[in-house]
C-alpha cells in the first residue's frame, strides 16, 4: 500500500557543490538544486563550494549537520569512479541510516535516460543526526532527475517520519534568510534552466560556508554550565552528529564495553577548539546537565574514556596520549596515587584508570583498585573495564 502523501512542509536546505575544477562562475548544478528546492516551497539557508577532498567535504558536511537551521543537505559532484571522487565515502561515514533505495532508484531512472552509463553513479542518501542527506552526480541533468523524480516528491514524507522520533528544535532567533541565488545568464536561459527571481544576492565564494542566519539578540545572562556541559565549555568545544564514526577497535572487541556504549540513548561527536575529537555517549541523553556522558577517543593501550559528567574531576580510563584529559598510563604512579587517595600504592605498576578517591593499577595481566588503604581483588582488565564503564554511565 503506498504511503499517504505527507502534508506540505517547508524544510531548510543546505547545498554543497563538490568540485575541484568548477568555481562560482562555472557551477550550474548547485544553483539548479537551490532553485528546484525553492520552487517546491523549501528555504535554502546556505550553499558552499568545496574541492574533491575528503577532509574539505567532511568539514562542510559536519558544519551543515551541526547547524540548527538545516533539515536537508544536498550534495552534487564527486560520485563517479575516478580516484578523486570521494563524496559517497564521506557521506556514508556520517550516516546513521542509509537509504539504499535512493541510489538504486536513481540508477534505474538514469538508465532510462542515459543507458548503461548510469552504472557509474554512486548516488547515496540517508539520515545523519536527524537530517536528510542526498549526494548526486555533478551534471545538471542528473540533479534535475534526482530532485524531480525522487527527492522532492518524498521529502515531506521523509521529514515527517523523522520528526515523529526526534523533532528538530526551532527558535525564533534561528530564522534564516534564503541565500546564494544564481545570477541570470544567457546560457541558463538557452538551456531552459530555472531562472532566479528578481533581486538576486551575491553567490558564494569557493570554499567558504555562506550560511547566513539572522543575528540573534544578545542572550540574557545564564547560569554557568555544570556537569558534562561544563567540560564542553572548558574545552571550547561544539557538538556535531557522530554519523557513522566507529567505536575504536580496542573497545569494540570487548563485549562488556560495547554493551554499555550500546545502551546510550544519545550519541554525538565533541570537537574541541584545539582540534581534538571525542565520541560522546549520553545516558539517558545529551540534553540535560545531569546526564551521564562518556567521551571516547582512540588511543593505546585500549582507548581514552573520560566520564565528562564528573568534571572538573578527571575520571576515566588512562591511555598513552600526550594530550589526554587524564594522567597517562606511564605517569608517576606514586605521585598520582598520593594525589588521588592521599597515600601512594605500595606496589609498582601502570595506571589503568583514575577516579576521585582511587586509582586502578595494572600489574602484569591483572588490574587492582587502590583506595589509599588497601588493594582490591585482582580482576581481568577486560572485565574491569566493563565494570568501570557501567559504573560511570550510572553515577
Amino acid at each position: 500500500m503506498p504511503h499517504e502523501t505527507a502534508p506540505a512542509v517547508s524544510l531548510q536546505v543546505h547545498v554543497v557543490t563538490v568540485s575541484t575544477t568548477r568555481g562560482v562562475a562555472e557551477d550550474r548544478s548547485g544553483p539548479l538544486l537551490r532553485e528546484l528546492a525553492e520552487g517546491a516551497g523549501h528555504v535554502v539557508t546556505g550553499h558552499a563550494i568545496v574541492p574533491d577532498d575528503p577532509a574539505a567535504i567532511g568539514v562542510e558536511l559536519d558544519r551543515a549537520l551541526a547547524a540548527k537551521n538545516v533539515d536537508v543537505v544536498l550534495l552534487t559532484g564527486g560520485t563517479g569512479i575516478s580516484a578523486r571522487d570521494c563524496t559517497p565515502q564521506v557521506v556514508r561515514s556520517r550516516l546513521d541510516r542509509e537509504l539504499p533505495g535512493f541510489g538504486e532508484l536513481f540508477r534505474l531512472v538514469s538508465f532510462e535516460e542515459i543507458g548503461p552509463a548510469a552504472m557509474v553513479s554512486n548516488a547515496i542518501g540517508g539520515v545523519a543526526g536527524g537530517r536528510l542527506v542526498f549526494a548526486m552526480p555533478g551534471s545538471t541533468g542528473a540533479c534535475k532527475t534526482a530532485m524531480e523524480r525522487l527527492i522532492l516528491p518524498q521529502l515531506g514524507h521523509l521529514a515527517s517520519e523523522l520528526r515523529k522520533e526526534s523533532p528538530l528544535p526551532r527558535r525564533a532567533s534561528e530564522s534564516v534568510r534564503p541565500v546564494v541565488r544564481a545570477r541570470a545568464t544567457p546560457e541558463r536561459e538557452a538551456e531552459g534552466l530555472p531562472l532566479p527571481s528578481a533581486a538576486p544576492i551575491q553567490p558564494p565564494r569557493r570554499g567558504i560556508d555562506v550560511m547566513q542566519a539572522e543575528t540573534p539578540a544578545p542572550a540574557e545572562a545564564s547560569a554557568p554550565a555544570v556537569g558534562w556541559q561544563a567540560a564542553v565549555a572548558a574545552l571550547g568545544g561544539r557538538l556535531v552528529p557522530m554519523g557513522g564514526t566507529p567505536v575504536p577497535d580496542a573497545l569494540a572487541s570487548i563485549p562488556a564495553a560495547m554493551d554499555v556504549l550500546g545502551s546510550a540513548n544519545a550519541r554525538m561527536r565533541l570537537l574541541a577548539a584545539d582540534g581534538r575529537s571525542w565520541l560522546l555517549f549520553g545516558f539517558p541523553d545529551l540534553l540535560r546537565p545531569a546526564s551521564k556522558v562518556l567521551a571516547v577517543r582512540e588511543a593505546l593501550p585500549v582507548s581514552e574514556v573520560v566520564a565528562l559528567h564528573r568534571w572538573p574531576a578527571r575520571v576515566g580510563l588512562c591511555c598513552e596520549l600526550d594530550d589526554s584529559l587524564l594522567p597517562a598510563t606511564e605517569s608517576n604512579l606514586e605521585e598520582v596515587g598520593a594525589e588521588r587517595t592521599g597515600t601512594p600504592p605500595p606496589e609498582l605498576g601502570t595506571l589503568f584508570a583514575v577516579e576521585t578517591g582511587s586509582v586502578w593499577v595494572q600489574q602484569a595481566r591483572y588490574v587492582r583498585r587502590w583506595d589509599g588503604r588497601k588493594f582490591g581483588p585482582e580482576e581481568n582488565p577486560r572485565s574491569a573495564l566493563g565494570s568501570l564503564l557501567l559504573g560511570w554511565s550510572q553515577r
